[in-house]
């Protein structure tokens, strides 16, 4: 890496809703990370979405007297993929939305609540996820506001274009373009 680098513990390319809630995940466990965002401001494929999150076993299930949990959500995948999703991919998806969907809504004050009306093709619970605006670009500037609050360095017009590992390729670090070129 060039001399002079900042160093931190963890990069995170993108700061959009996985970016952006890796960073408060890491935050809440006391380590310090950098998103690197390509854009002016955060906001990634799912500020152009519905912002709706499919999850099971949440509180906010709970409380409005839905019974569910992840092997269902993971029944319902397979099912509704035939079978052909991975199985370890699928029980790490299940598992851990609820505990994550938890700690945004109660340590980060998202306030989520049960899409009503509405039963996702395939599944066999209300499940779907929203914020009272129900728009992906609410749940992004959340997200975004929290990761300030939680001390998440951000650096914005960011392009990641290099990795740096050594040796062993074990990864050190990233290289970014700045809009005046810098590197």
């Amino acid at each position: 890496m060039p001399p002079g680098t900042a160093e931190l513990p963890v990069a995170i390319v993108g700061s959009g809703a996985c970016g952006l809630t890796a960073a408060l995940m890491l935050r809440d466990a006391g380590i310090d990370c950098v998103l690197l965002e390509r854009d002016a401001r955060p906001q990634g494929s799912t500020a152009l979405s519905s912002g709706f999150i499919p999850a099971a076993g949440t509180r906010v299930q709970r409380e409005a007297g839905v019974r569910d949990d992840a092997a269902r959500f993971a029944q319902d995948i397979q099912t509704k993929a035939h079978g052909t999703a991975a199985p370890h991919l699928v029980t790490a998806f299940t598992e851990a939305i609820a505990p994550a969907m938890d700690a945004l809504q109660q340590r980060h004050g998202l306030p989520f609540e049960l899409l009503d009306g509405f039963l996702y093709p395939g599944h066999s619970a209300r499940r779907m996820h929203t914020l009272p605006q129900r728009t992906g670009a609410a749940l992004v500037a959340l997200l975004d506001a929290a990761a300030v609050r939680a001390g998440a360095l951000q650096l914005n017009d960011a392009l990641v274009h290099e990795l740096w590992c050594d040796a062993d390729e074990r990864m050190l670090g990233v290289g970014y373009q700045r809009p005046d070129g810098r590197t």
